[in-house]
């Protein structure tokens, strides 16, 4: 459906235009996350696009950048290519085709022009984790500046590779405990994909110790003083605290999950097991191999132990 005619060559009209798409992306159950990934997307072509066409155009109007052609297009991914990392490249022209083909199947536009441009091809690399000693020095970290409750987050994200959004979401009816085993519940993680994680000693040890000290009446696991449930913003907050207490550069909460997949891959666990603990799953239910199989890559480390191998010193 198309937009009244006073939007039709405006700002305001992209604004509204674009406001559409999103909720639209909203109401199929993408992460607050995605979303905002689409809209720093579209912004950083937009900014380019209007910078190259300057208002106002030789019609006498606004320089739109959903009126791009192929050309236009082909232009931004050289620029982009100079002036951002690879990945931010080739995840925004995937955006752009996204939101073009959105664009056309709803009448705002004529063409694709996004679609017969080659993809930006980036070499696949691991994902970051943290060693042993790493892992150790954050621990240490947390005892030492922490609390129990700190404690208990990073040890979920540690030996069950949760989300941070997912942890902001488990509740206490989420987790079962008793002295032999434990269990906890994602309802509905990435995609409304359901799966249960068993929780090791550790993780129930602690919760343990964390749920005897716990005085809120909140029904959700983790909690702040402002708030009965825990956010996303919140615990990246707190990890990036221990990052610098511990000068790790490369911990992050995502830091933690790649590091429970890699550690689960170091040990022979078969990807089968490692993509569902992960929630790694395609739409049938089945586990998503290829994803997982990230774990099994050399990293950095291991890159550089290869090239010092060559070493004549």
């Amino acid at each position: 459906m198309g937009y009244p005619a006073k939007y039709s060559a405006s700002m305001q009209g992209e604004s509204i235009m674009m406001a559409v798409f999103i909720e639209e992306l909203r109401r199929h159950g993408k992460s607050p996350t995605t979303l905002r990934s689409y809209q720093d997307s579209w912004a950083r072509f937009a900014r380019w696009y209007e910078k190259e066409h300057p208002a106002p155009t030789p019609t006498g109007g606004s320089a739109l950048p959903q009126m791009a052609t192929q050309l236009d297009v082909a232009n931004f991914k050289r620029f982009a290519a100079q002036n951002f990392k690879p990945n931010t490249v080739a995840l925004t022209l995937t955006h752009l085709n996204v939101i073009f083909r959105w664009l056309v199947d709803n009448g705002h536009v004529p063409d694709q022009p996004v679609e017969k441009i080659d993809r930006f091809t980036v070499p696949q690399s691991s994902p970051k984790w943290l060693n042993r000693n790493e892992q150790n020095a954050l621990v240490r970290a947390v005892r030492q500046h922490g609390n129990i409750r700190e404690l208990a987050m990073v040890t979920l994200m540690l030996h069950t590779g949760v989300r941070v959004q997912e942890l902001c979401d488990i509740r206490l009816k989420d987790i079962s405990l008793s002295d032999r085993k434990g269990t906890m519940v994602i309802p509905n993680g990435k995609h409304s994909k359901y799966r249960e994680i068993p929780l090791n000693v550790d993780c129930r040890r602690i919760l343990q110790r964390y749920l005897e000290t716990r005085k809120t009446s909140s029904n959700h696991l983790f909690y702040s003083q402002r708030s009965g449930k825990m956010s996303p913003r919140g615990v990246s907050f707190l990890i990036a605290k221990y990052a610098k207490l511990t000068g790790i550069d490369h911990l992050t909460c995502h830091t933690l999950r790649h590091s429970f997949g890699h550690e689960l891959a170091v040990r022979k666990i078969p990807l089968d097991v490692i993509a569902r603990l992960m929630g790694h799953m395609k739409k049938d239910g089945s586990p998503n191999l290829a994803m997982t199989s990230r774990y099994t890559m050399p990293g950095e480390e291991d890159l550089v132990r290869a090239v010092e191998e060559l070493s004549w010193i």
